[in-house]
Parts: C-alpha cells; sequence; structure tokens
C-alpha cells in the first residue's frame, strides 16, 4: 500500500521500491519546510498503512528519527523485545511490534527511515546500501519540476524494481546472471555489458556472463585492459567517450575480440571488503554519467555485492549439508 502527504508518485514508487528491496514494513521520507524547522512526514510506504500518522512532525532530538535529524548521521537500532522504539509516526500500538530500524540523513535536514517487525533485521552492509538510496532523494524531488529528469529518473527507478524482482525469483546464478545483464544493456543503453570474477589463478580473473555473449577466450591476466586495472587498483573506471579516442584501453585484453569501446564503466563488486568482481559496461558512442547515473551505478553494484554474499552464504549451507548427509 503506498501513500504520501503532498508527496509526488515519483517518490512514492521510489519508496515503494526501497520497502521491497529491504523487505521493510514501512519505509518514510521526512522533510522539514525550512532547515530549522520540524520535519514532517512528506512521502511514506507501509504495510500498516493506516496506522501511520500521516500528520506526523518530529522536532530534531526527539526519538530515533529526531536523532538523526540531529546529527545528521545514519543510525541502526536494534529494538529489545520488552521496549518501545519511541518512533514518533504510528498513531496506534503498531508501534509495539517494531524491533528493528534503520535510518539515514537526506541532504536538506530530511531522514529516510524504515523498519521491521522482525528482531535483528537490518545489517550494517544495508545501511550503506539505504545511505545511496537517501542521496537519490534530493534528485527525485527535483526531478518533479523537469519532465526530462522526471523520464530519466523514472528510467532509473525502473532498473531497481526490475533487479528487485529477479532476486524475488532467483532460480540459480547462472540464469539470474543472464537476465541481470540482459536488463542493464537494455535499460542503460550499453552495448555490451558483463561480469567478471576472480580467477583461482593469481592475479587472473574470468567471464562470469556477458550480453550477447561474444568472446571466445573466458579469462584473461590484471595487465593490458581495463578490468584487470580495476582489479588491481580497486578502483572504478568510468569513461563518457567524449574526449580524444587516443589511448582507449581494451576492455580485457589486445585479443578479447571485442571493438575499442569508447564509453565504459568497470565496477568493482566488494565482498568482504575485497574486490571479488568487476561489472563492465561499454557502449560503442558516448554517454551522460549524471550524477543520477553515478549515484544509480552505485546503488546496483551495492546491492549486487550483498545479494554475492548471500548467494556464497547459501553456497557454503549447501556444501555442508551435502557433505553431513
Amino acid at each position: 500500500m503506498n501513500t504520501a502527504a503532498d508527496g509526488n508518485g515519483i517518490v512514492n514508487n521510489f519508496l515503494a521500491l526501497i520497502a521491497s528491496t529491504f523487505e521493510a514494513h514501512s519505509v518514510l521520507l521526512f522533510m522539514p519546510e525550512s532547515e530549522n524547522s520540524t520535519a514532517r512526514l512528506t512521502a511514506f510506504f507501509s504495510m500498516s498503512e493506516q496506522s501511520v500518522n500521516s500528520d506526523a512532525q518530529i522536532a530534531q532530538g526527539k526519538g530515533l528519527v529526531g536523532w538523526i535529524l540531529k546529527n545528521r548521521q545514519p543510525l541502526l537500532f536494534q529494538i529489545p523485545e520488552d521496549s518501545q522504539a519511541n518512533l514518533g509516526y504510528y498513531a496506534d500500538n503498531t508501534e509495539d511490534s517494531i524491533h528493528s530500524f534503520m535510518g539515514t540523513y537526506v541532504a536538506g535536514s530530511g531522514a529516510l527511515c524504515l523498519d521491521s517487525k522482525k528482531i535483528n533485521f537490518f545489517s550494517e552492509n544495508q545501511q550503506k546500501l539505504l545511505d545511496l538510496f537517501a542521496k537519490m532523494i534530493p534528485q527525485l524531488i527535483a526531478a518533479a519540476d523537469t519532465s526530462k529528469q522526471t523520464a530519466a529518473v523514472e528510467q532509473y527507478l525502473q532498473v531497481l524494481e526490475q533487479l528487485a524482482d529477479l532476486k524475488k525469483n532467483y532460480n540459480g546464478w547462472s540464469p539470474y546472471l543472464r537476465k541481470l545483464l540482459q536488463i542493464l544493456s537494455v535499460s542503460l543503453g550499453f552495448e555490451y555489458v558483463a561480469f567478471t570474477s576472480l580467477s583461482g589463478k593469481k592475479d587472473c580473473f574470468y567471464i562470469d556472463g556477458e550480453f550477447p555473449a561474444v568472446t571466445v577466450n573466458k579469462e584473461f591476466g590484471f595487465s593490458g585492459g581495463l578490468a584487470g586495472w580495476v582489479y588491481k587498483n580497486e578502483e572504478m573506471v568510468q569513461n563518457d567517450g567524449k574526449g580524444s579516442a587516443k589511448g582507449i584501453m581494451p576492455l580485457y585484453a589486445k585479443n578479447d575480440g571485442l571493438p575499442l569501446f569508447p564509453a565504459v564503466v568497470c565496477i568493482p563488486i566488494r565482498v568482504e571488503k575485497s574486490v571479488a568482481a568487476v561489472l563492465c559496461l561499454a557502449s560503442a558512442s558516448p554517454k551522460d554519467f549524471d550524477g543520477n547515473f553515478k549515484i544509480i551505478t552505485r546503488v546496483i553494484s551495492e546491492d549486487l555485492a550483498q545479494f554475492l554474499e548471500i548467494v556464497a552464504l547459501r553456497y557454503r549451507v549447501h556444501k555442508i549439508g551435502a557433505k553431513n548427509a
């Protein structure tokens, strides 16, 4: 269920997407009318829609939301079963059943918050992802004033929604990865998208999946290409292709069978603080890498890193179970 107080459709859809991504009970956005005024509930998504006080206003320093507003810092709080959360946005006794809270500061003296009825439900890694979502809020609000911006933002939200649905219907890594790369290629407008992973060999990686599937050699060393450079230096590579064509490096190596793409993004995917994979997006024509695009790629990389950790955990559990059977 989705509702709002003086909110716009883009923000509402965005909060619903966050709820789906984190499997949260409620997601709420608080923004003030002026920098020092109390923050009012401007939009929300909740499984208990009727319980949310749509006229809620929270002063700096009051309760968990107020702590975020005052300190301008993220907050992850696990609520003991015998304690009340002091949330300040439920109109009835729904707050008594909330046992996990996570929130973060939004530029403009606001706060993006979500909660769950489950105990110890949110994690520090999820907090990082929520911080990235919060950085999109100002752009979403501004997009309501410009149709061109609105169309671009809605496109990015559709990408995130498709990725969330893909995770829910997960039925194995290989089919998941094929669909993921296709979504990114079609939705973001890149002719070639690939996901590479570290190889068992030292200073080598292999192509775990690509769309379209065109390369013959699937394993490469760190030297000679952009993806290898990212593994070695643990930093993202981003080239919009609008500069000189001289000095363009191949994606993997000189003999990778791919054209020299002028516009390339290579994003390191970190699992347990180490780069375990690199997501590559390449285009034959120049691209516009605006602020929204940079945020969306960070959201995708963080979300993919968390999903990789879950997949790896499932694999280890399955392996232990098979061994003990």
